[in-house]
């Protein structure tokens, strides 16, 4: 399958076979558009459904990674009310949920300009150093408060790894069709105080590094976060110096 490496030039001669890679590619995805009813959680309310509301494609800027911290597994109508563009099961298979030119909330401060990808499982914020005592990977990942064991650490399969860098390079050349520019490469964790974890070193090292260098494409830099969030870490990125997790 191809990686869309060149972009736009890939998919401007639709009798290419970038083109028809691209199309083969979209054809694959499970799409869920008409069954998506996403529902909005507020703390001290009931979850109800909402429709994500239009935006211009101009204003689709960027990509959020995230982890989903439990398990949905491959019950495809169990994805229906989650709120993001995307799914990717443990399988590898691409849930396609809302159209990018539509504001899903997902993401904190990023939801007004983000298309949201959320990958399926239970990662560590930090990965384990052999050099420490503790063990990081298990002090950074969400125990679920409601169920009666410790929750542990996961690792996403090859499959899922694969299907979030293709799905990104897709989603650079469709906003690209109609007028958009997707520049950011972001975490969740830069605009939530509460998802320090989301997405996890395991899904940024081998999804977001090499994108941001393939594609020019652009975390929002050392240090930077909204709001209550925190920055991208040095275990993540050992370019940012001195960035605790």
């Amino acid at each position: 399958m191809s990686t869309f490496r060149h972009l736009q030039d890939d998919v401007s001669d639709p009798g290419s076979a970038e083109a028809l890679s691209f199309a083969l590619f979209e054809s694959s995805m499970t799409d869920r558009r008409d069954e998506h009813s996403p529902l909005l959680k507020v703390k001290g309310k009931p979850a109800k459904v909402y429709s994500p509301p239009k935006r211009p494609w101009t204003q689709v800027r960027g990509i959020t990674l995230h982890q989903t911290a439990c398990v949905m597994g491959e019950r495809i109508a169990r994805w229906d009310t989650l709120g993001a563009h995307f799914g990717i099961p443990r399988s590898g298979r691409i849930l396609r949920m809302c159209d990018l030119n539509r504001i899903v909330y997902h993401g904190n401060g990023w939801n007004n300009r983000c298309v949201g990808i959320e990958v399926d499982g239970l990662f560590a914020g930090q990965e384990d150093d052999p050099d420490t005592a503790q063990d990081e990977s298990l002090r950074s990942t969400w125990d679920d408060p409601t169920t009666p064991t410790r929750e542990m650490p996961m690792q996403p399969t090859p499959q899922q790894l694969v299907a979030v860098r293709q799905l990104v390079r897709w989603i650079m050349i469709e906003t690209a069709r109609n007028g958009g520019a997707i520049k950011y490469l972001v975490a969740h964790r830069q605009a939530s105080g509460s998802r320090r974890n989301d997405p996890g070193e395991c899904i940024w090292k081998p999804v977001a590094l090499p994108l941001i260098a393939e594609l020019g494409l652009d975390d929002a830099g050392d240090g930077f976060k909204l709001d209550d969030g925190y920055p991208i870490p040095t275990c993540w990125n050992p370019a940012y110096a001195g960035v605790p997790y």
